[in-house]
């Protein structure tokens, strides 16, 4: 038998090579394409379909349980899809769609927002210290972290500025929160008076109007904690001042302070203001 010899030129090999690259971008696209467009199917027992991004909006109608919706448009900051579903047109929070346990019906509005939960401090920053050498960095961390266990437990869209032990540039806290299009901004923080029981207490700040509401809100809900109501107070700090979602920075207590140190140290008084933070949450929303 004869033997055939076929023989490619570098030129042939080269367009050969970036036909096949081109093929499979063009597969990758189609692919996500069809990801981006396809009709995802509700997961969860109902959720809203609401007239605008936000859980303050006008729901339009509940979804129900098995509908396909089609997806127009993804906010991938906010994590909201614009859909359509029949003739009707909406925004849907996207995080609720495959929450099987989730219920819009009795479940109330917070489930739909999108709450910032800032641990002061962090990393090489470790805030002010008790007389023993605590550190504040450590219950902040503590505190925030109860709120984001309870609020996860509602199905709540929840960022955090820091989950462990970390330096986060003081810049990048109102940015994130600006950037997520942020419903609630909480900044969590423990006081100083810079001379050991001088003061004690804790205090609720807020620098613009839009926080004017929900700093009422919680300042209430934190009068059955064991210490000393300051108040709600103007605060200009940076998280607060650059923020332009409604943001509050709440100090907790003072880290000087013998009498407030001796709750700030305890789970249980951390779990209080963790469950009061979640209550005054709810009501805001609901």
């Amino acid at each position: 038998m004869k033997k055939i010899s076929v023989k490619f030129n570098q030129k042939q090999i080269f367009f050969g090579i970036i036909g096949l690259l081109l093929l499979g971008i063009i597969g990758i696209f189609a692919y996500k394409l069809n990801e981006y467009f396809s009709e995802p199917v509700i997961k969860a027992k109902s959720i809203n379909l609401d007239a605008s991004p936000s859980p303050k909006s006008k729901i339009i109608e509940r979804l129900k349980k098995d509908q396909k919706i089609k997806v127009l448009k993804k906010n991938n900051n906010t994590d909201w899809w614009q859909v359509e579903i029949g003739s009707q047109k909406g925004w849907v929070a996207s995080w609720l769609i495959q929450k099987k346990n989730y219920n819009a019906k009795n479940a109330g509005r917070l489930a739909e927002a999108t709450i910032v939960l800032d641990p002061g401090h962090g990393g090489v920053d470790s805030g002010t210290q008790a007389s023993n050498g605590a550190m504040e960095k450590t219950y902040t961390l503590r505190t925030a972290l109860k709120v984001y266990k309870l609020l996860k437990a509602k199905n709540v869209h929840v960022i955090m500025t820091r989950h462990t032990n970390k330096t986060v540039a003081l810049a990048s806290r109102p940015a994130l929160s600006n950037r997520v299009k942020a419903n609630i901004y909480i900044s969590f923080h423990f006081n100083s008076a810079g001379e050991q029981n001088a003061a004690e207490g804790y205090e609720v700040f807020k620098y613009h109007h839009n926080a004017n509401s929900f700093a009422s809100t919680i300042d209430k809900q934190f009068n059955n904690l064991p210490l000393y109501n300051r108040g709600v107070s103007f605060g200009n700090f940076e998280v607060l001042r650059d923020n332009k979602r409604p943001a509050i920075l709440v100090e907790m207590g003072f880290m000087d302070s013998d009498y407030d140190f001796s709750y700030i140290q305890k789970s249980s008084y951390q779990q209080k203001v963790a469950n009061d933070v979640t209550k005054s949450l709810t009501s805001y929303f609901n």
